[in-house]
């Protein structure tokens, strides 16, 4: 690992050294392009071998990394066989973990379109469907380091299906064509992720010990979820196409409709809709505050004379407040025209005793206090070009 880092150290100091301030060695005395080939290839089998050692996985993954900057076509293809035939091994599980966090580091060099290696976007989509099954309630290792993965992928890529572009522009390769084509897949991966995280929701909220989180403080797997599950998706929506947002926002929408969660899975769904509510606060305040203002409506109508007194709470009602805290985020230009219904629901909760429900009015409360005197970016998007079809000016992939 040390020399590699003294090797790619080397290689920087003699390819982009300063002039003024630093020696430049002749000609003569420079690595060459097959040395730092030689020299990748002498390293690269050292370091395949290190991921399985559990003890030097992350120096593994490092090394990788730097390898991958110089020879990316000797490291990337490599690697993405070795996690695609470690799938379905039932045998080694730790493979497939081990691969993948090595694959994290190198997310950059597979995304790039890079001189010598172009096709390392042709791996994007199989990639991402290929870990899927990775997000396992019953194995929270395996889950971190799924979502570590499709994380750092997510960040890089945008989500626009630009497979039209092969029929409105000439100028493109066989690999922009192949990965312009894969790029269709985009909404199957994010309905089928979706789909995955609300069952692990669901299993999580049936769980016998979900009680217990009740009274205790939230571990740290389940923090650590959270942060990355959100991570994840405001990932996916700060950067894809109208389409693909909608059927986010469609799924999310339905999948909250008449429930209502634990405490244990509650933070990971109100981290989805904060991603979603990041993104593009005017249409999902349309679609989720005046419902959830309704139904908290609905609930202290039926109850009120009970409720405001009553020490066990209702759970309905907490999840309600819970969410409704969540939505009050949301950029405070776009709250403004909710003003009657968002005042109207702090009017009636206001004076609840139950500890859990007043404490989600309070944030509720704090959260609209900084959305309205914040100041927010209106664009998170990596790029200000239109990523919309018919792509004649802006490709997405390149």
């Amino acid at each position: 690992m040390i020399f590699n880092f003294v090797f790619f150290f080397l290689l920087y100091r003699e390819r982009k050294a300063n002039p003024v301030w630093y020696f430049t060695p002749p000609d003569a005395y420079r690595l060459t392009e097959q040395n730092i080939t030689d020299f990748v290839n002498c390293v690269k089998e050292c370091a395949f071998i290190a991921i399985f050692t559990k003890a030097y996985l992350k120096e593994a993954a490092k090394a990788c990394q730097y390898l991958s900057m110089l020879r990316p076509e000797l490291i990337v293809p490599p690697l993405v066989e070795k996690l695609f035939s470690s799938i379905d091994s039932m045998s080694e599980p730790h493979r497939f973990t081990s691969i993948m966090t090595c694959l994290a580091s190198l997310a950059r060099q597979i995304v790039r379109q890079a001189p010598h290696f172009s096709q390392g976007q042709t791996y994007v989509l199989p990639l991402l469907m290929a870990v899927l099954p990775g997000i396992d309630s019953n194995d929270f290792k395996k889950t971190a380091v799924t979502f570590q993965f499709l994380n750092a992928m997510l960040m890089l890529v945008t989500c626009v299906d630009c497979s039209s572009a092969i029929h409105t522009r000439n100028d493109l390769t066989e690999i922009e064509k192949e990965v312009c084509l894969s790029t269709a897949k985009f909404e199957d991966f994010v309905t089928e992720f979706l789909n995955r995280t609300f069952q692990m929701i669901d299993t999580l909220s049936t769980e016998m010990s979900d009680a217990v989180v009740v009274i205790t403080k939230v571990n740290l797997e389940d923090h650590v979820t959270e942060l990355a599950l959100t991570s994840m998706m405001f990932g996916i929506v700060q950067q894809c196409s109208k389409k693909i947002f909608q059927t986010v926002r469609e799924k999310i929408t339905n999948f909250l409709a008449g429930s209502f969660f634990t405490p244990k899975v509650g933070k990971l769904v109100t981290g989805l809709v904060r991603a979603i509510l990041k993104a593009n606060p005017e249409e999902t305040l349309k679609y989720l505050l005046p419902q959830t203002c309704e139904r908290i409506e609905n609930i202290m109508s039926h109850s009120e004379t009970t409720i405001l007194t009553d020490h066990k709470g209702d759970t309905e009602l907490t999840w309600c407040l819970i969410l409704f805290s969540e939505l009050v985020r949301a950029r405070g230009d776009t709250l403004l025209i909710y003003k009657p219904i968002i005042l109207s629901v702090f009017h009636r909760c206001v004076r609840i005793v139950h500890k859990d429900t007043h404490e989600a009015v309070a944030n509720a409360a704090k959260n609209l206090l900084k959305s309205l005197s914040y100041v927010y970016p209106l664009e998170y998007r990596l790029t200000v070009e239109n990523i919309e079809e018919p792509f004649t000016d802006f490709l997405p992939i390149r």
